[in-house]
């Protein structure tokens, strides 16, 4: 079979005609649908670089970069596609995304209903509308499917050079063989040197320690990335600490929401609408010195009437403003980690069902499918943009501290 100029479908008949008289008719269903869909893969594939196969035009937008089988599990069993790859860009074809709703849906329900207790008679009444048979086998096919998705996620080359890195974690419920526990989920998300944004990793660790850290940005480097310039994150020591062991030539900016949430605990709730003005006027600073100057003046006000939080500002006033020093456009968008808690928070809607995991290989088989779907929502539109910049008059002269 093969695809012509005028976009027919040529099949060889000495292949299937053994197939419908003499032998399985369903395999030769198979076979049909098969080849529909590679074709159709390769004409998607055609108009998206601008040629076909050894066609020599000025109007080619990419060059081909080789297959990579993908299969597909249908009513008329498994089909073996050969998605193709292009060497510049990233392919993305309609024909998976159609598919993949379908079995990532289906995938959630059987693990989520087995996450609850519910037997496979049960799982099976709720999906039968789906017209998929289940047993303990497909169900055994899925998580292993699943688990290659997972294997693929966490070992997949990065690129060299994020610009933004945002490193958050959330916690969530396991058990660990005799009890439940809370361990946390450690997310980092990049934006890259284009301008998009990607979740890179998402790991389990027993604690949020230095070490748990170190070995989180270790394992970031270990699949290609040599440099950062900002690292985002909570205040939590551990993080900056570890960053500055990983990537010894990025700075850090401290989450500007995490310090007024720090601020409200330290202030009675006569002042805090007083302070908090005192130190939004720190971080809406035009330069990183005129936010040091703001800063001086209010330890100078409140140094005696509020001594814990004169500490919590001489201690953290340099990296509540790190981000002036980079451009003025991106300053609203890397001062915080509210992309990564924005994630957080679909991560509790749809673990909430669940409530506690049974293991911990459970939670990366929901949350890994989770973070390819959000990867490939963010690839439709830049998150930050590196043209026509505007930068603070002082930006380029400023001194950024390095760790």
């Amino acid at each position: 079979m093969e695809l012509k100029e005028n976009n027919k479908i040529e099949f060889d008949m000495s292949e299937l005609l053994p197939l419908f008289l003499n032998g399985d008719k369903q395999e030769g269903f198979r076979v049909i649908g098969e080849k529909i869909l590679n074709s159709i893969l390769e004409k998607e594939f055609e108009e998206y670089i601008g040629a076909t196969k050894h066609e020599r035009n000025n109007q080619r937008k990419d060059y081909r970069n080789g297959y990579k089988t993908r299969v597909l599990k249908t009513t008329l069993g498994e089909l073996n596609l050969l998605r193709p790859y292009a060497r510049y860009s990233k392919f993305e074809t309609k024909l998976f995304d159609n598919y993949s709703r379908i079995d990532k849906a289906l995938v959630s329900i059987i693990i989520e209903s087995y996450l609850k207790g519910v037997s496979t008679r049960k799982v099976d009444a709720v999906i039968s509308a789906l017209g998929v048979d289940i047993s303990h086998t497909t169900v055994s096919n899925l998580s292993h499917e699943i688990d290659e998705l997972i294997t693929e996620f966490k070992t997949s080359p990065l690129e060299s050079y994020y610009p933004y890195l945002y490193v958050d974690a959330t916690y969530l419920k396991v058990f660990n063989g005799s009890r439940f526990v809370s361990l946390p989920v450690i997310i980092a998300i990049g934006v890259n040197k284009k301008g998009y944004r990607q979740i890179l990793d998402i790991t389990l660790d027993n604690s949020e320690s230095e070490i748990s850290y170190k070995d989180f940005f270790n394992t970031l480097k270990s699949r290609g990335i040599k440099k950062v310039d900002l690292v985002t994150s909570d205040g939590l020591k551990g993080i900056k600490k570890a960053a500055s062991r990983c990537f010894r030539s990025s700075s850090w900016q401290l989450c500007t929401i995490h310090v007024k949430r720090n601020v409200k605990n330290i202030i009675p709730k006569k002042d805090i609408n007083v302070v908090l003005e005192y130190i939004d006027d720190i971080l809406n600073a035009k330069t990183i010195q005129d936010a040091h100057s703001i800063g001086y003046a209010m330890c100078a006000e409140y140094e005696l009437k509020y001594p814990k939080l004169i500490k919590y500002l001489e201690a953290n006033l340099d990296d509540m403003v790190t981000y002036l020093s980079f451009p003025k456009s991106h300053h609203r968008r890397i001062r915080t980690t509210n992309m990564v808690e924005r994630f957080n928070k679909e991560i509790k809607r749809r673990t909430k069902v669940i409530g506690a995991f049974p293991n911990e290989n459970s939670i990366l088989r929901l949350l890994i499918p989770l973070a390819l779907d959000t990867n490939a929502k963010w690839n439709d539109r830049k998150y930050l943009s590196w043209e026509n910049l505007t930068h603070n008059e002082n930006a380029d002269e400023e001194f950024t501290e390095n760790f």
